[in-house]
């Protein structure tokens, strides 16, 4: 068995937010190789002590910390972004320099948020290798969020802290001998300065849905998956109600937000409370899949690939997106959904369909069955099995490479 490292600074529980649900696939993944022993080790998330999908690895330890807490302003004085300044907590520290004392086959770290002690873990890895786990270009994607806002003062933060993520990225880049990402267009921007780069899609560990067929008594609702504590998300969804709950209102079509918005957005919208419905984190979707006649991916803002795409896909929910935010499908995926260019063009793509149940029940029914292919479990053991442990590993770069 190979040895590995796993450092997710955040640990991917529970299973709300994209971040957490792709480290747990792949993690799983891994896992089920039985062919890897795995160390995982990270901060938890606030508020949450029960971590009973991890806890139920196979093959894993897990080394579960206590929660992060935010630096306020002292991150601005530091050289490292502020979420990789907050995780890197001086218990975290100390726990890997612990376990750096082994010795390893293989070191992921899980996120770039997870590499503010790259340069411990430098120094110490042995002959071990580094797999670098990205979950976006963040290079590439946060100085967009951050030129989109309009406050001087929170653009100006913004980003400089995006500044400090790509140095931190192009780091962990360079040392890195493997590198994981999600969709083609981060392997290229990946591929510009590592030359072992392999796409492993997002693995599905939801519900699946056999059968569905939406008839008319359904409710003219549609529904946004998300969790909003992260800026750039509030941002996407202060957009996507601005753009399409007056046209949603006079369409008599309603909008159902599933997970965390703080409240302060949600206060914003009371006077749209007949056709928005905010309901927090739920813990059983089936209700309201059920009563949606569509899911939607409308994000303008954070790149990578969109988690909800499969959860509307394997509960068979037709899926109207903008064409950017569905990074990572192909064109035969993509030609089950109904897609549109902008927010406005979006709006009437929905308004012209969504009472179009044959148009529904055709792309729902295409949706699952192309996605199903590609994104279940089995595909992403046999990927991980043939690059991180198979014939493609790479020899480790520590006695060769210089200090980054």
């Amino acid at each position: 068995m190979k040895k590995v490292l796993w450092i997710c600074s955040r640990l991917p529980a529970p299973l709300l937010s994209g971040d957490a649900l792709y480290s747990a696939g792949l993690l799983k993944a891994l896992a089920m190789t039985n062919d890897a022993a795995i160390t995982l080790i990270g901060t938890r998330r606030p508020n949450h002590d029960q971590d009973a999908h991890l806890a139920a690895l196979p093959n894993t330890t897990s080394i579960m910390l206590p929660s992060a807490q935010a630096s306020g302003l002292r991150s601005l004085a530091s050289s490292l972004p502020r979420d990789a300044y907050n995780l890197a907590t001086p218990e975290l520290a100390l726990q890997i320099e612990k376990l750096l004392q082994q010795e390893w086959d293989w070191i992921a770290i899980d996120h770039a948020y997870s590499a503010g002690l790259l340069s411990t873990i430098l120094k110490n890895r042995g002959r071990a290798s580094v797999w670098y786990i990205a979950h976006n270009a963040e290079g590439a994607i946060r100085p967009a969020i951050a030129r989109s806002f309009s406050n001087p003062l929170r653009r100006t933060i913004m980003q400089l802290d995006a500044e400090k993520y790509r140095r931190l990225e192009h780091r962990l880049v360079r040392a890195a001998d493997a590198i994981t990402c999600i969709t083609g267009d981060d392997a290229s921007y990946f591929r510009q300065s590592s030359p072992r780069v392999c796409i492993v899609p997002p693995i599905y560990l939801g519900k699946v849905v056999a059968e569905r067929r939406i008839e008319r008594k359904c409710p003219r609702s549609l529904l946004l998956l998300g969790s909003f504590e992260w800026v750039a998300k509030q941002k996407n969804l202060e957009l996507i109600v601005d753009t399409l709950l007056p046209r949603f209102q006079q369409k008599g079509i309603t909008l159902d937000v599933v997970g965390f918005v703080p409240q302060a957005v949600r206060d914003r919208y009371g006077r749209y409370t007949e056709h928005l419905r905010f309901h927090g984190r739920v813990d059983n979707l089936a209700t309201i899949m059920a009563g949606s006649r569509g899911g939607l991916v409308p994000d303008l803002l954070g790149g990578g690939f969109k988690l909800k795409v499969l959860d509307y896909a394997f509960q068979r929910l037709p899926i109207f997106a903008l064409r950017q935010a569905v990074a990572g499908t192909s064109p035969n995926e993509q030609s089950a959904m109904f897609l549109a260019d902008d927010l406005d063009s979006l709006v009437e793509r929905i308004v012209n369909n969504i009472d179009d149940l044959v148009a529904l029940n055709g792309h729902q029914q295409s949706a699952f069955e192309l996605i199903s292919a590609r994104f279940g479990l089995d595909a992403g053991i046999s990927e991980l099995k043939e690059f991180i442990l198979g014939s493609r590993r790479v020899e480790s770069r520590a006695h060769t490479m210089h200090q980054v």
